[in-house]
């Protein structure tokens, strides 16, 4: 290897010299595989380590290089560096119409940072604002996962309870119905679950309309997406992004409302 790529290592993580050549080829071999993914014939031997620098930039093949890193014998404080820098690739788009690009196994990474006390509020802003451009980031992640993330953030009293909520929403939102009823009893009946975000999330959940409405409300207000424009093709596009909660998960929120002393509406 010559210098950009050991420039670049060294440049962004707290690497020490026994792990360089570990986080080279790591990287190399997942810009390859990105590169396969543009370019069936596409070779590694082909990559310049100037081409595997330029590429790391682009988050699609920064995720495939944090997922090597994670499963590696490298330091914690190297994956945590690895895993907070998938995050600075998350382009901010100029609207939320725009196509968003996001690390594949984000919500991987996402845990590994809640287990080492790493996951920060802007960390959560950068999920709930990716989830909603991309929903299928939630989606194509796998059961566990999900559910595990959701509980992790749910729970953690220092992060503002309006984007919990959010991304409660988002997350019950993206698994099947049986799912997102079992998650939703769990969050519902933990104790290490703040009451004030049970019945916060129980009321928005028990609306008719499945929430959308109160989320919508609540993402413009925390300015994650602007006011309606009323232009049909914004507005439309916008409605298909807003969460929406199955009808199981609303006839639990309601009965579990009902045996709940009398509650306000869900925080706004």
């Amino acid at each position: 290897m010559t210098e950009p790529l050991r420039a670049f290592v060294e440049g962004e993580f707290p690497v020490i010299p026994s792990e360089m050549r570990v986080l080279q080829v790591l990287a190399v071999d997942a810009v390859a595989e990105f590169q396969r993914s543009l370019d069936p014939g596409a070779r590694a031997s082909e990559l310049s380590d100037e081409d595997v620098v330029a590429r790391l930039l682009d988050p699609r093949a920064f995720g495939l290089f944090a997922r090597r890193v994670l499963d590696a014998r490298v330091s914690r404080e190297v994956k945590i560096a690895v895993a907070d820098r998938a995050f600075d690739l998350i382009p901010i788009p100029a609207s939320e119409h725009a196509v968003l690009r996001t690390p594949p196994g984000l919500l991987r990474l996402v845990r590994f940072l809640l287990e080492n006390e790493a996951f920060s509020v802007l960390h959560l802003l950068h999920l709930v604002y990716a989830s909603f451009l991309d929903p299928e980031l939630l989606r194509r992640s796998d059961r566990a996962t999900r559910a595990w993330v959701l509980m992790a953030i749910v729970a953690r009293g220092e992060f503002p309870e309006a984007q919990r909520l959010l991304a409660s929403f988002q997350f019950l939102a993206s698994m099947a119905p049986r799912d997102a009823a079992s998650a939703f009893d769990g969050i519902v009946k933990a104790k290490f679950v703040s009451p004030t975000v049970r019945s916060g999330l129980a009321a928005a959940a028990s609306s008719s309309d499945g929430g959308r409405a109160w989320f919508e409300a609540i993402a413009v207000q925390e300015g994650l997406v602007s006011p309606a424009t009323g232009s049909e093709v914004s507005d439309v596009e916008r409605a298909a992004r807003v969460p929406v909660l199955p009808e199981n998960v609303r006839v639990r929120a309601r009965r579990w409302l009902e045996r709940q002393p009398a509650v306000g509406p869900p925080p706004t």
